[in-house]
């Protein structure tokens, strides 16, 4: 079993100081995840119609006083608030149930799983490619500072990151698929989870137009953090003793600069699932967020409660293993138990 080293010197093994931490972390996560169900729980009390909203996109042109109140007392809707919300929390945490979807007549579970893996592998496909071009390019960068090669990379950098997703989406769609080299316009039809891999040419443009965008994000500041390093004291003092700028970009500011860097990772990998919703409108790509915004816009109030809990499940577990991690990359971060 390996052992933390702290910079005084000292060895924590990971068992007991690691383990508390990760407990700390996770039940700071679940009273933010309570939070975010309360919050989501309650804002369909504020539509109009209230959480009989759904009733009336349900029954359509038979809706009336009588046949909405008979609907909501077969759904429980006129239960007191609290009684409403703890069995809201029981069917999540105790039965895994996130309820049953009355405009699709399917529970939300089946729905989620039918579409998430394809918004899933979009977003991770983008975020594999980010990272591997990316971070060497803003390393690259502040390597080269003030030189052509930065400021051809900077201002491409700026343009990407200022052109709207949809834009560059159709930008993308006109040069290479409408002209050459004529790549598929959307991908497969199918909502099967490995339909990347199986065809991989139609997700050739939506995951390279991702990418792109969070290219330009994450180099920018990627640069950033190794310049603020490069100007420290101990940077300073390795060269003047002599260390190479391949050396101590190596072993003292990459390794310092990942800092910030990892929580950022942790907290885009949630992020890319709502920027994937521009993306997979350009290219009729059926996956979350074409889901939720039909769910929106027909008033599936279960469908919209249960992706935004995966949403928000995912952006906490993204902070958690950026928090994690970046006690490993960094060795100033101390992970002990009585912090």
């Amino acid at each position: 079993m390996g052992a933390f080293q702290t910079c005084e010197g000292e060895r924590y093994w990971y068992n007991r100081p690691v383990l508390n931490y990760i407990l700390r972390r996770l039940g700071q996560s679940i009273i933010v995840l309570l939070i975010v169900m309360l919050i989501t729980f309650t804002l369909p009390y504020f539509e109009v119609n209230g959480i009989l909203a759904p009733a009336y996109a349900v029954l359509g042109t038979h809706a009336n006083p009588a046949t909405v109140h008979v609907w909501g007392v077969q759904h429980g809707m006129f239960h007191p608030y609290l009684v409403r919300f703890w069995s809201y929390i029981d069917q999540v945490f105790i039965h895994f149930n996130l309820g049953h979807s009355y405009k699709q007549n399917l529970s939300v579970w089946q729905i989620i799983s039918l579409y998430v893996p394809r918004t899933i592998w979009l977003a991770l496909s983008s975020l594999i490619l980010t990272v591997i071009i990316a971070l060497p390019l803003g390393i690259y960068q502040a390597s080269k500072r003030n030189s052509t090669v930065d400021y051809v990379a900077t201002s491409t950098a700026f343009i990407l990151y200022g052109i709207p997703a949809f834009l560059l989406g159709i930008l993308m769609l006109q040069f290479f698929s409408f002209s050459w080299p004529r790549l598929p316009a959307s991908p497969p039809s199918a909502v099967a989870p490995w339909a990347m891999f199986t065809n991989p040419l139609g997700f050739i443009l939506p995951v390279a137009t991702l990418t792109l965008l969070s290219i330009a994000f994450l180099s920018r500041f990627m640069r950033s953090a190794v310049l603020e390093v490069l100007v420290q004291d101990y940077i300073r003092t390795a060269k003047a003793k002599g260390c190479s700028n391949r050396r101590m970009l190596a072993r003292h500011a990459i390794r310092n600069a990942l800092g910030p860097i990892v929580i950022i990772l942790g907290l885009y990998f949630p992020g890319l699932l709502g920027g994937a919703v521009v993306i997979e409108a350009v290219f009729n790509y059926s996956g979350l967020g074409i889901q939720i915004v039909t769910a929106a816009s027909t008033l599936d109030v279960p469908t919209v409660l249960g992706i935004t809990l995966l949403v928000a499940i995912l952006t906490l577990l993204g902070n958690l293993i950026a928090d994690v991690m970046l006690g490993i990359v960094n060795p100033r971060i101390r992970i002990q138990g009585n912090r």
